[in-house]
């Protein structure tokens, strides 16, 4: 198995659906050729989650070391790629959504002020999360939660699932939005 790409690595796959923009899966790292995925970007939102093992992950420039419990944030149209570390198997649900699953209309003030604020900013390509930060373990857990239902499907898992991410998104622009940024800060 490999990731398919386009001349200029955007992967083919689709994530999700103009109905429901989210894909919920789990992945394991041993199942790629060569135990790697390919270089690609998409405009999804990709947050990944280790289950077990450790893998090793590069977002643009910075190489992660990632094991069971962390997470990653990987920003819309950031190229990325992960390795097998030292020849052991790696399990992780990734989850990935397209930025307009959070903010509805282009241009919106959802979009503008909290959506492209983050996302288009080359800065922030990626996030390490760890759960020995708290708000980065309500993160994980929030992760936790939308794999938990994604497996038992409740009636309202759509809903619950965009009120997860728009949770996670929050903890996110409330940690960039303290960060040094080349752009304006929000008003």
């Amino acid at each position: 198995m490999q990731i398919i790409t386009q001349e200029n690595q955007k992967e083919l796959k689709e994530h999700g659906n103009y109905a429901f923009p989210v894909n919920i899966s789990i992945e394991k790292i041993e199942s790629y050729e060569k135990g790697t995925f390919l270089w690609h970007w998409h405009p999804e939102i990709e947050l990944t989650l280790i289950l077990s093992g450790q893998i090793e992950y590069q977002i643009e420039d910075n190489t992660y070391l990632l094991s069971a419990g962390d997470g990653v944030f990987c920003n819309s149209n950031s190229l990325h790629s992960g390795y097998m570390y030292q020849g052991q198997g790696c399990t992780y649900l990734s989850i990935t959504f397209h930025p307009r699953f959070l903010y509805g209309y282009e241009n919106s003030i959802l979009n503008t002020k909290y959506v492209n604020y983050i996302t288009s900013n080359e800065l922030w390509a990626s996030l390490v999360l760890e759960k020995r930060i708290s708000w980065q373990a309500d993160v994980l857990d929030c992760m936790k939660k939308i794999y938990d239902m994604s497996s038992a499907q409740p009636s309202d898992f759509e809903l619950q699932t965009h009120m997860l991410l728009l949770n996670i998104w929050h903890k996110l622009y409330q940690y960039f939005s303290t960060q040094p940024n080349e752009f304006a800060k929000p008003k």
